[in-house]
């Protein structure tokens, strides 16, 4: 034994909570959330909410013509092959 009286914190029994506690885990984060929302935000300025609306704006615009540019020369590619492929068969052209 280390010699410790029995009376020490460290040997008495742990007490085990109960639904009659006043104190519970629900309340307590019930109360941080109230907390939460009650707590006032920053305000955001209006000059970056513009800047930031403008560049998602600008990398829409940006990506929807990527997309058509790619589309077109897909187009193109398939109706060279295309045509290569008539050309091939056609033996009045050769």
């Amino acid at each position: 034994m280390s010699g410790l009286p029995s009376s020490t914190p460290a040997f008495r029994p742990r007490r085990r909570s109960t639904a009659n506690d006043s104190f519970s885990h629900e309340t307590v984060f019930a109360a941080l959330r109230l907390a939460a929302m009650k707590r006032e935000r920053e305000p955001s300025s209006k000059a970056y909410r513009q800047d930031r609306f403008e560049n998602t704006e600008r990398a829409a615009k940006e990506t929807i013509e990527a997309e058509q540019r790619a589309r077109r020369e897909k187009t193109e590619r398939l109706k060279e092959l295309r045509l290569s492929k008539q050309g091939a068969k056609d033996p009045a052209t050769k």
